[in-house]
């Protein structure tokens, strides 16, 4: 940690911070003290109230009776939601990959993609077939491209995460979500969920705090710029996912003990794995073996996203509840490309 960072902030600064227990969190706290605490259980996911119908927008779609309206590649494409550095997932997905190839028959092709609406667009035109979709986007690509969540990445113990409101340990008089007001506030994409529609739907309902009214917004982009411009001080507030934020912490690109958690949600489920509804019905059971009758937990893949190495099954209506009141909310238009970015 330089000077700089350190900067400003008083020997004393949590000294009145509440014991920290996960059975009863209490804010705020220090990002280091909830470094080993930022996901959310197996438990919970499966504890979710089951919905009949999404609250919002179109019902994933069915697999069509017609044939003559299924496609059949002789290549599957696969592509996981966009990243800051595409290079960290070369190769990482390859014993998913060879495991999709051995229970559908198909090849399948690794592709990169630019950003979510790239993403959702590729599928749309049925030039991707098998994507995992960031929790915001994820969607806009069941109402405008035929997806089929199935699948959320796991571990033995955690799953999902949660919506942190952060700011600099030297600003001792934040401690809540109220004392966002007045401030100068970082939000991530548009289109991000716990980037930026969830909390402007929950700051304002929980809080009376209305970001772009109480606090000034600037969209940033990556919860990885968030973490850093707080970090660096450069803004004051940010709402962060809080598994993506501690893997920056754990490369050592920030201090945790220089971050301050001054509020944190109910658990939010991550990327949605997903398939094209108009595969064969046999691609398409294929393609869920892959991913649910194996174990990657002794791969890249569970190394790269903190050991989890497994996936378990979702329900779209049921899982994406508060994604798609969230979005209802923010008066999200799923059905048009503008609003994903």
């Amino acid at each position: 940690m330089s000077e700089d960072e350190d900067e400003g902030i008083p020997d004393d600064a949590d000294e009145d911070f509440p014991e920290w227990d996960p059975e009863s969190p209490e804010f705020p706290q220090r990002m280091s003290t909830l470094m080993d605490y930022d996901n959310g259980t197996v438990e919970d996911i499966q504890g979710f109230e089951e919905r009949d119908e999404p609250v919002y927008g179109d019902p994933v779609q069915e697999t069509p009776e017609d044939e003559d309206e299924l496609i059949d590649p002789d290549t599957l494409l696969f592509a996981m939601t966009p990243t800051e550095d595409p290079a960290a997932y070369e190769g990482m997905f390859d014993p998913l990959i060879e495991n999709i190839e051995e229970e559908t028959g198909r090849d399948v092709e690794n592709n990169l993609v630019e950003n979510y609406a790239a993403q959702v667009e590729a599928m749309r035109s049925e030039q991707l077939h098998i994507a995992g979709f960031s929790t915001g986007p994820l969607p806009f690509a069941v109402n405008l491209a035929g997806a089929v969540p199935f699948a959320i990445q796991v571990s033995e113990e955690d799953a999902g995460y949660f919506l942190w409101a952060i700011t600099h340990m030297s600003n001792t008089d934040i401690n809540s979500v109220e004392d966002f007001e007045g401030r100068a506030g970082a939000h991530g994409d548009p289109s991000s969920n716990s980037g930026n529609l969830m909390p402007r739907a929950i700051f304002e309902d929980q809080f009376g705090v209305e970001p772009d009214e109480d606090y000034d917004v600037e969209h940033i982009g990556s919860h990885e710029n968030l973490i850093l411009s707080v970090y660096h001080q450069d803004h004051e507030v940010a709402p962060v996912c809080s598994y993506c934020v501690t893997r920056v912490a754990d490369r050592g690109d920030v201090d945790p003990d220089d971050i301050k958690v001054v509020w944190q949600s109910d658990p939010i489920v991550t990327t949605g794995f997903s398939y094209r509804h108009n595969l064969p019905p046999d691609i398409q059971e294929g393609i869920e073996r892959a991913f649910l009758e194996y174990d990657y937990s002794d791969t890249e893949l569970a190394e790269e996203f903190d050991g989890r190495g497994q996936f378990t099954e979702i329900d779209y209506a049921t899982h994406w509840h508060d994604i798609l009141v969230t979005h209802e909310a923010n008066d999200v238009d799923l059905t048009d490309p503008g609003d994903i970015d």
